[in-house]
């Protein structure tokens, strides 16, 4: 097996562990969401927080009509969300996991979804209106890729909007489920990168702010007020946290993206 089937594999053993943990389920308030989403001040649950991220990347869409596919969908929290503007026949949602499909199936009854690599996509030409992935394409091996064979698969005036993330060197090189060949050092050069490609509008929004710190700061207390309400131990806050304080050395960017055909 070499290291991209490895990663792979590691990423769906990671994500299929996190679907069945009922503790992260009740911080998304119940739902499949499974990001750091976007905290407006007056934003007041994680889930709240991730249906703002659909809201600010949906809002790069004027024109919600058409077809979408929806990218790494997950349990297909984002998927259901779409249902919000599109017709279930209209709405097409891709993921590796099987578990995760079975899931994302009921989340958003009358979608088709497809076991279907992002880096993979058997789609004929111009198959998609517009298309949406949140907080996976620094998963595909490579970004630049997975954006290319978009550009085939888009219809013309169409576009994808993505939430991304950009990480140290460092970061890329230790974390087993990121890839250095991802890296970009910084917002100029993954602009560059992204414009190469050959997109006619390229628009990247730094939301750092917005969605990782503020996240930080919302995942840290929630947990930390259940422990001093006695509903966890002092090893399961640490376990609940770890991630979360593994990622603020590594972590440089969290980025707002739109490229039109």
């Amino acid at each position: 097996m070499n290291d991209t089937a490895v990663k792979i594999e590691q990423v769906v053993e990671h994500y299929d562990r996190l679907a069945d943990w009922s503790e992260l389920k009740e911080y998304y308030s119940g739902s499949d969401y499974l990001n750091f989403g976007y905290f407006e001040e007056d934003t007041k649950s994680q889930k709240e927080a991730c249906e703002n991220m659909m809201d600010q990347l949906l809002s790069c869409i004027p024109d919600k009509s058409g077809t979408i596919l929806d990218v790494a969908c997950g349990k297909g929290a984002t998927t259901a969300y779409l249902l919000r503007y599109y017709p279930p026949e209209a709405v097409t949602g891709i993921n590796i996991s099987d578990r995760q499909l079975e899931i994302a199936r009921q989340n958003a009854p009358g979608v088709k979804f497809l076991n279907m690599s992002a880096m993979d996509m058997s789609f004929p030409e111009e198959s998609f209106d517009n298309m949406i992935c949140v907080e996976a394409i620094f998963h595909f091996v490579t970004r630049t890729e997975f954006l290319k064979s978009v550009l085939r698969m888009l219809k013309p005036g169409g576009s994808i909007v993505f939430s991304d993330m950009l990480m140290t060197w460092d970061g890329e090189e230790r974390r087993p489920r990121r890839t250095t060949e991802n890296f970009i050092p910084d917002l100029d050069s993954y602009r560059s990168a992204l414009e190469s490609i050959g997109f006619s509008t390229v628009t990247v929004e730094d939301i750092t702010e917005q969605s990782w710190r503020r996240h930080y700061r919302h995942a840290t207390g929630y947990f930390h007020e259940q422990f001093l309400a006695g509903k966890i131990t002092r090893d399961e806050l640490s376990q609940r946290l770890h991630e979360t304080y593994e990622r603020v050395p590594d972590l440089k960017y969290y980025l707002k993206v739109c490229c039109q055909k």
